[in-house]
Formats: C-alpha cells, structure tokens, sequence
C-alpha cells in the first residue's frame, strides 16, 4: 500500500507532538509519509524565555534540534517557511518555489507578535517571541547599565535604565519580574556609581488587572508582589501611539522609556489569516470538535488539522481555548492520537481538553500556580514551576541542563556577561543620542566621559 503524505507545518509544541505520536507508532509510520517543515532546525522552550532573558537559563539548553527528533522517529524533515496554501489542490508553497503536495495537513505554524495597529509599536517596540530576542534584551540590560555608570547626570542614567512592557499578560509579567531581579540584586551591586532611584521597571496593561486569565486573587498577589519589587504596574492605560524612547497612551498622557518591550498579545501569521477560512476576531481559524477548519459556508475541511496559536475551538462554556503553550500541546496530542487510529482503522474522537490550571514565574525563586483547582504562591509554587517545564522539556540532556540551571540559579546570582556588542544591541540613533547635551569641560569629573562620546567597547 502506498503510504498516505502528511505534511505538519510548524515545528512548535503542537506540531512537535504530532511528529512524535506519528514516530512512536509502527502502524502509523507504515500508513504515513510524513514530512514536517518549519522556518527554524529547532523547537524552543517559550515558557523559559524570560529565564533566558536574564541568564538564569542558558541559551540552547531551551531549544531542540528538529532534525534529530525526525532522525529519532523516522520522519522527513525540511527548513522551509510555506508562503501559501492552497486547499483546493492539496498543496504548500513554500519560500523558494518548492511546491509540496499532501493529503493530509496539520498547521500548526503557531504565532507572531500582535501590534494591534498601535502606530510605531512595531518600529519602536521590541518583541519578546524568539531565543533571538530573549539574547537581545539581556544584552541590552547589561549594556545599558554599563552606560549609565558612565553617564554625567542622574538625568542620563535615569534615561538610560527606564524599561518599558506593554502588556500585562503572563509574558510581560514574567519579563518584568525577571528584569528586576537580574538589575536589583545581580547589576546594581557591581556599579557602584548607580543607585536603586536610577532604575525604573514600568509595566502598562490596558485592562483592569493584570494577567487576565489568573483567578482574580493571583492577579491582586502579583500586583503587589511586582509593586514591592519595585515595578510600577499601570492598569487600564491602553497604549495610543508609540514614539522613540517614548509611550503615548489613550488618556493623553506620555511616559519616557528607553527600552520598550512589547508582549501585549499574539496573532496567527499571515499564512493563516490568508486562508479562505471562517476565522475569530484575531484572525484564529475556527475549527471543529475534531479541529477541522470551517470554509467560509461553516463545513469542515476533512483533511486538514488547525493547531495551537492558529486554531480557535470553543470550550464548553462558548468561550475560545486560550493561546497557551498547554493548549498547543494539548492539540497536538490529540492529531497525533487521531492520526495513529486512522493508521489502525480507528474512528477518531472528540477532540476534549481541560486545562489543568497555570504556573507564573515572579523571578526571586517565587510562584503562584493553580494546579488543577488548587492555588498556590511563593517558593513552593516555584519549586513545583521549575519541576513541571523540567519534565515538560524534551529529551533527557534538556532535562538534565536545565535542571542544573535551576540549581545552579539557586546558589549563585545571574551571569553579567554581555556576548553581544553595542552596535549589535543599540540602533545608529542611540549610539549617537545625546542624553542631555554635552557639559562644560570645567564640569567634567576627571577621569569620566560622556556616554554620547565614549567610545564603543571592543
């Protein structure tokens, strides 16, 4: 019997789980030729990134050869980013002319940073979705407050160490968290010309409190945790615009901030939107019980599965699965399953996910977790965190490196090593900004030169 093509776009966690259902099974790699395509050799570990942000977490220890996993279960694999789908005649086109046919597709392409039209969040405002950017911004920090020790007036360093996050969801508040810890208790011991007042940390959430989809008592207990800390937390401050160096919000108000970070949502990529599909509001294909997408007429499309970050199915209650790296997971496994029992000749079942609560890192080895239906915060919280994204990694030398990571984070402080230099972290026009104007020669201390005319670490 010629076996059946299976193409899976995305190598994410709901594609990642697909693979590895199919390569478990002997029936199923008989029945499949599967191929799976993604535009990176690699799966990453999101949960981790703020982790990595801050050095608590090495790098690559978070992130997956795609290649060997395909290696390991007996599957194709190609980097390749699709470009197109076509529905009607069974076909990806991906970016250099390779059109490749299927009769069976999964997407699970997962998602991109959602500017939400604000003008100049995108130009201005840097994303926090890749192992790329979590490296950006700890290079970023580590730079800038080697600036600011340079600076001549507490007006330039105070500049200079004002971070922005737009967005109060759990990715902002983990960044936020993580960030004051790594320049608290790591940093501002190691400059001694800087002071605690030079550092602000401000986080802007458009709703009425931050991370939404917490029980109402966790938000309130990260609100104040944050706020001991040290980071302001603004609530119902919608951003209007965003400038360089500055943030306008809906109510008329601006606030100055030289690094910005954006993490207010996620959106599927234009590769999904594109679809001729009934989709949500963000753009989300709306797929059935058995995560088929919908055509436009409300009729499921049979050989095709939508997964993870793309893919909007209704819960029981009517309201839409939630864009979680466990209801990616949870999807995946359930293609994975439903593929494997059509190999066997199995009817498929109902797609039914429950999820089974969320855990919020708050750095300083804190936590709080719902683990199902029970609350939980503080130390404990983090050390069942740190336990669950151990045994969520993949493969067992991830597990072992990050495990020690974690010991490793919990006898010493944050590495302050900077791998990239400041051309590679700073734009043209904050190498050259002037902070202030240039003082008077007589006003220099000895020894001490401005930050807009010292010259560029080798």
């Amino acid at each position: 019997m010629e076996r059946k093509r299976l193409l899976i776009l995305g190598g994410g966690f709901a594609g990642l789980d697909v693979a590895r259902s199919i390569g478990r099974s002997r029936e199923a790699r008989r029945y499949w030729d599967t191929l799976l395509i993604d535009k990176e050799n690699f799966f990453q570990f999101n949960p981790l990134l703020p982790a990595v942000a801050v050095g608590s977490v090495e790098t690559r220890h978070i992130v997956y050869p795609l290649r060997d996993m395909a290696r390991h279960r007996q599957i194709r694999f190609i980097k390749n980013k699709a470009i197109r789908i076509d529905l009607g005649r069974r076909e990806v086109l991906l970016h250099n002319d390779l059109v490749v046919p299927y009769d069976t597709l999964v997407v699970a392409v997962g998602s991109v940073t959602n500017y939400y039209n604000v003008p100049g969040a995108k130009e201005y405002g840097r994303p926090f979705k890749t192992v790329v950017d979590a490296m950006f911004i700890r290079a970023r920090i580590v730079e800038l407050f080697e600036m600011a020790e340079q600076a001549e007036t507490p007006e330039q360093r105070r500049t200079l160490l004002s971070f922005a996050i737009v967005g109060g969801g759990v990715t902002g508040i983990e960044v936020a968290a993580e960030l004051m810890d790594m320049a608290r208790d790591t940093l501002l011991p190691k400059y001694p010309s800087l002071e605690r007042s030079d550092l602000t940390v401000t986080v802007f959430e458009a709703g009425n409190r931050i991370v939404p989809s917490a029980r109402p008592e966790h938000s309130a207990y990260i609100h104040r945790f944050l706020t001991r800390r040290g980071v302001r937390v603004l609530t119902n401050t919608p951003v209007e615009r965003v400038e360089p160096k500055r943030i306008h919000l809906a109510d008329g108000t601006a606030h100055d901030a030289f690094t910005i970070v954006w993490t207010a949502g996620v959106k599927p990529p234009d590769l999904v939107c594109a679809l001729p599909l009934m989709q949500a509001k963000d753009c989300r294909v709306r797929v059935n019980e058995f995560l088929h997408p919908l055509d436009l007429q409300g009729q499921p499309i049979g050989d095709v599965f939508v997964a993870g970050d793309s893919a909007a199915s209704r819960t029981p209650d009517g309201t839409d699965q939630p864009a979680l790296a466990q209801t990616a997971m949870g999807m995946g496994h359930y293609i994975g399953s439903t593929l494997v029992g059509m190999a066997k000749g199995e009817r498929p079942r109902a797609f039914q996910y429950k999820a089974s609560g969320y855990i919020i890192s708050l750095g300083k080895h804190s936590s709080v977790l719902e683990l199902f239906g029970i609350p939980l915060s503080g130390k404990l919280a983090w050390l069942l965190w740190a336990g669950a994204y151990l045994v969520k990694m993949v493969g067992f030398r991830k597990q072992l490196e990050v495990g020690i990571d974690h010991l490793t984070h919990l006898i010493f402080e944050h590495d302050s090593s900077q791998i990239l230099n400041r051309r590679q972290i700073l734009s043209d026009e904050e190498l050259n900004l002037s902070l202030g104007g240039e003082p008077p020669a007589t006003a220099r201390k000895p020894g001490r030169s401005p930050v807009t005319t010292s010259r560029e670490r080798t």
